[in-house]
């Protein structure tokens, strides 16, 4: 089986992207033609080089290289023609672009992994010997933006987001802010459908990540929660990159996920031919894809005029988490909340202690109104 999908460029030229049965991709241009060397690479990412076996990156690899194909080919450049500072104008472009999905700015991490995406391709291309030199280093590549720019485009932003002469874009990491705890249960409580409210609940008690709580599977699960007496099963889950982690389920959580197992996913499987083994079903029976959470979430945003994301729950339950384990005197919490969240870096962990500490600040802050008050009901 061979599907494709289209990117809807902003350059109103189409790139076909399509999938082999493993999911693999490879990208035909406009006139359907195969490109030999973009897809060379792709299946060395995919089929030879064996970095990720998850079908999620090669999916990114493959949308975002043919974003920078699109480019050369609307500009008239043949790939293999790319310099410094083509590739700076590409970069630049990204700056100003909004996200189709999101409709806000990219994030410079997401720019930053494109520009890495191009970087391997052309690195690759070199070593194949298809190119003589690569166009750039993504360190050390000298790169004056100012001649690069479009007439409407904010060069003083463009400056301040780029790291002085280098292509890769500064990391900086924006303040997470968080809703309170009451907010997230009001939140949760207002998803229409059993399903929703307890996808969400597990992102915010267990830490899942969307993709993951998609797919979960009724093999992931105990058979008979009803007779687990712990008030917590250590289930091990496929995560982000197709690794393994060992994750706490609540018990009254799985044992709320057997009940709509029975009563509200039953109807879906009746009218559904599709591969039954996941928790969470869609229309027809399908498995839930991420996509259709995101707009499950955004329709109870509205309903219920708060911001908050799936990611959001995952925030959540990870300041939550530290601050438990720091209380309890738990041995290297951060550590174990590495672990639980499934990070590969613990730099990404530690952005949360700032947080913990600034929700201990509220508590005690709030605990000092409550007294006050007290002692002015007194006068």
């Amino acid at each position: 089986m061979v599907y494709s999908t289209f990117i809807p460029i902003r350059f109103n030229i189409h790139v076909h992207v399509y999938f082999d049965k493993e999911e693999r991709p490879f990208l035909l241009d406009a006139e359907m033609r195969w490109p030999v060397e973009p897809n060379a690479f792709l299946v060395c990412v995919s089929v030879i080089k064996g970095k990720t076996s998850s079908p999620r990156t090669w999916r990114s690899y493959a949308y975002q290289f043919a974003d920078w194909l699109t480019f050369c080919e609307k500009i008239r450049m043949e790939w293999r023609h790319a310099t410094q500072l083509t590739i700076a104008t590409y970069r630049n472009i990204l700056l100003t672009e909004v996200s189709l999905h999101t409709r806000r700015r990219l994030k410079r991490n997401t720019i930053n992994h494109r520009l890495g995406v191009i970087c391997q391709f052309y690195n690759f291309a070199h070593r194949k010997g298809w190119i003589k030199t690569s166009p750039f280093d993504m360190e050390g590549a000298g790169i004056p933006f100012e001649a690069h720019l479009s007439p409407s485009t904010d060069a003083r932003a463009i400056s301040s987001a780029t790291q002085g002469p280098h292509l890769r874009l500064k990391q900086v990491r924006e303040d997470l802010v968080l809703p309170p705890r009451r907010d997230v249960r009001r939140f949760i409580n207002s998803f229409r459908k059993w399903r929703d409210r307890l996808m969400a609940e597990i992102m915010w008690v267990a830490g899942l990540r969307r993709a993951e709580a998609c797919a979960l599977s009724q093999r992931d699960l105990p058979s008979n929660p009803g007779a687990i007496r712990k008030d917590t099963v250590a289930i091990t889950i496929i995560g982000k990159g197709q690794k393994r982690r060992v994750v706490l389920f609540p018990t009254r959580w799985l044992r709320s996920v057997d009940r709509y197992v029975q009563v509200e996913r039953r109807h879906c499987v009746n009218v559904g031919k599709e591969d039954t083994r996941f928790v969470f079903l869609g229309r027809g029976g399908k498995p839930l894809q991420p996509s259709a959470v995101n707009r499950v979430f955004a329709t109870n945003c509205k309903r219920t005029a708060l911001s908050i994301t799936p990611h959001t729950l995952r925030h959540c339950y990870a300041v939550e988490r530290l601050a438990y384990l720091q209380d309890i005197g738990a041995a290297n919490p951060l550590k174990t909340v590495q672990m639980e969240l499934g990070h590969a870096n613990m730099a990404t962990t530690e952005h949360y202690l700032h947080l913990t500490e600034a929700m201990r600040l509220d508590v005690i802050e709030a605990h000092n109104v409550f007294v006050d008050r007290l002692l002015l009901e007194q006068d």
